[in-house]
């Protein structure tokens, strides 16, 4: 005997109730004189026997009814083996429809995969002679299977070729699959026998059973065989990573990566003492315990620093369970590179605050900033090797010579950047004529504003148009960009008109329509030219709180560190779409196992990658076999399909009828509910007693 609800039986001690009150109601006689006592003992000894006679019967109601409510809330149920059911007359073609999702490779002493596996062995070799058989692999794809015939060596064959997939099945589709199989043999029995761990996630209840044309023109229903591999379990236990982001941290240091992740738990028990591990470029970064309650979540964020910068892969793993699988997501984050900047100082001072590169020393070397900053004086600056940097400013710099021009030249063809802002030391005619070719627009005059002499109203200026689409002014927004408008400037450099036929673009303008940032691409890099001072000498916007944010951009951009590409994250199952460097001719892309991927060029030259066959890191690699750095990506499982809440028997029956056949020797335990009688018991008593207190 089984019980639904088996703590509601302790509401069974309310039998005692009745006994307690016979036992206090019980009264010791007391002797007392009566003339007429002779009278009175006549009648008691008349009526003594049928008084004891119907309170024993009250006594047994009651307490009936209190015993049989509260055992019938808990819903007892008889198990006892059950017969067979009873088969199609004469031989059945039978298609075995073996599960292989990924709740199948749920680990209980042996996998669910391989006691299917085993399961459907025993079902082939309990058939009959004359049974034709087939095996149908249900997996995310459904392939039909061959016609069901009598080889029993292909269908053995066929089990021992599948593996487990890594997502859920549709069960329903392969019912349907199986069916169509069915119909291509001229057996005249039908039957399905199903492998399965039945998870809610694997069969959509609302799909009709399948069904199997015959001749006439009719679909009756197959012989269904149930085979239950999780039997007794009403979920499988499993905890799994539910969600994962990762991003950069620039507040917290030079390339910190922050991961935050939740964590889900699938069972009926707590689960404590779950250890969590971060791991970037193979190495353990960071560790933490995770508790939770039965069905609970959990969320725990870690800021790490990785030792390398660019595109870094990365994992967090969780302390395995029975599904190991979804214990470990993998993730590959865009670290920002470490880059140097070598800042030409162009008018050093003795005192500090007065120095031409003060402010942007200062913005450069934060905490947040990508950049390391080495500042020199413009004699020693134009001399220095520039092949260890990723960006030169000149500040306030005095026309270079020809032979240090060809080297920022150079440097630039090579994809360095080059920031240029203005001042008191450059001469625009010089410069002008030596750095022409690097300059994005030739330099004319300087121009006063504001307070200066002949400054027109006496008005500074300020910036008034601004491309905000543009990478440099993209993140400025609300007060950011209220702070980058507010800045006032006394004096700026006049540059001639251009158009981008000539290669350089205005990314923002003075409000008097006078270009403030200039842009050009010179070779692989960049030149961007600010026609105002870094200090406050021309105007306060170093003092500004978009000029930290505004410098550090700047110099990111001119590195290319804004150009690095976005991550590429998919899901087992479906394609994602690559947008690799031109110059690395990709050309095959292989999973974690080493297999290759399906890989089509799209019109607009991007790569389409997939079906993608497991999670983990992919890797790409060009026509000489050989690894392009940078160009991995991460595939990860459905976080739906690690929900393994199982169907229970009752929704089974009600979906595949009463004679489905369960059980792995083509049995069933039948279930006898007595509950129900209990009640109609419990009702009759009450009804019983109810006559029994009926006064004559």
């Amino acid at each position: 005997m089984t019980f639904g609800q088996p703590w509601l039986l302790l509401g069974a001690m309310a039998g005692l109730i009745p006994l307690a009150v016979h036992l206090f109601d019980r009264r010791k006689p007391r002797p007392h004189p009566f003339a007429a006592i002779a009278f009175v003992l006549r009648s008691q000894r008349r009526t003594a026997s049928r008084l004891k006679l119907k309170r024993l019967l009250l006594y047994t109601l009651r307490t009936l009814i209190l015993l049989a409510i509260p055992v019938a809330l808990a819903r007892p149920e008889l198990r006892r083996p059950g017969a067979a059911v009873s088969r199609a007359v004469g031989p059945a073609a039978t298609v075995v429809v073996v599960d292989r999702g990924l709740a199948m490779r749920f680990v209980d002493g042996e996998s669910l995969f391989e006691k299917a596996r085993s399961e459907a062995r025993s079902a082939i070799a309990g058939l009959g002679a004359e049974d034709p058989v087939t095996v149908l692999p249900c997996g995310p794809e459904v392939t039909p299977p061959t016609a069901p015939g009598l080889d029993r060596r292909e269908a053995r064959e066929t089990l021992d070729r599948m593996v487990p997939a890594w997502s859920t099945v549709d069960l329903g589709r392969c019912f349907e699959v199986a069916a169509r199989a069915l119909e291509e043999s001229p057996t005249a029995g039908k039957r399905i026998v199903v492998v399965s761990a039945f998870t809610a996630g694997s069969l959509r209840l609302e799909t009709p059973p399948p069904t199997v044309r015959v001749p006439g023109d009719k679909r009756v229903r197959p012989e269904m065989v149930l085979r239950d591999v999780a039997r007794g379990r009403k979920v499988l236990p499993n905890h799994f990573i539910a969600d994962l982001k990762v991003e950069p941290a620039p507040q917290a240091g030079s390339r910190s990566v922050q991961v935050s992740f939740t964590v889900r738990n699938i069972s009926d028990a707590p689960a404590g003492e779950i250890q969590a591990t971060v791991e970037l470029a193979g190495r353990v970064v960071g560790k933490t315990f995770l508790a939770l309650a039965p069905g609970g979540t959990a969320q725990k964020t870690l800021t790490v620093r990785s030792e390398v910068g660019g595109p870094v892969a990365g994992a967090v793993s969780l302390s395995p369970d029975g599904l190991a699988e979804d214990d470990r997501r993998d993730f590959v984050v865009q670290v920002p590179r470490e880059l140097r900047a070598l800042v030409v100082d162009g008018s050093p001072s003795p005192v500090r605050y007065r120095d031409e590169v003060f402010f942007l020393e200062a913005a450069l070397s934060a905490p947040s900033s990508p950049l390391r900053p080495v500042v020199k004086d413009a004699t020693a600056g134009l001399r220095e090797p520039l092949d260890g940097y990723d960006v030169v400013v000149l500040a306030n710099v005095p026309a270079p010579l020809p032979e240090e021009v060809t080297r920022l030249k150079a440097f630039v063809e090579r994809g360095g950047g080059l920031f240029i802002s203005m001042g008191d030391k450059v001469e625009p005619e010089p410069w002008t004529q030596r750095m022409g070719d690097l300059l994005p627009r030739p330099l004319r005059l300087v121009k006063a504003a504001g307070s200066e002499a002949g400054a027109g109203d006496g008005r500074p200026a300020k910036l008034g148009d601004v491309h905000w689409s543009d990478p440099l002014f993209a993140p400025f927004s609300g007060r950011g960009r209220e702070g980058l408008m507010g800045a006032r400037f006394r004096r700026y450099m006049l540059v001639e008109g251009g158009t981008r036929a000539d290669g350089s673009e205005v990314l923002a303008a003075y409000d008097d329509g006078a270009p403030a940032f200039v842009t050009a691409r010179r070779g692989r890099g960049r030149v961007l030219l600010f026609t105002s001072t870094l200090d406050r000498d021309w105007g306060d916007f170093a003092i500004r709180t978009s000029y930290l944010p505004l410098m550090q951009r700047a110099a990111a951009w001119l590195a290319g560190a804004l150009d690095e590409r976005e991550v590429v994250e998919g899901r087992v199952g479906q394609t994602v779409t690559l947008r690799p460097d031109p110059q690395a001719h990709v050309t095959a892309v292989k999973s974690p196992s080493g297999a290759a991927v399906p890989v089509q060029t799209e019109p607009d030259h991007g790569l389409k990658v997939g079906p993608l066959p497991e999670p983990g890191l992919y890797r790409t690699f060009d026509a000489g076999a050989q690894l392009v750095p940078g160009s991995q990506f991460a595939v990860t499982l459905d976080p739906a399909d690690s929900d393994l809440t199982r169907l229970d028997e009752s929704q089974l029956q009600a979906y595949f009828g009463e004679e489905a056949i369960r059980g792995p020797s083509g049995t069933s335990d039948r279930r006898v509910p007595i509950w129900t009688w209990l009640v109609v018991t419990a009702a009759m008593a009450f009804f019983a007693e109810g006559l029994l207190l009926r006064k004559p």
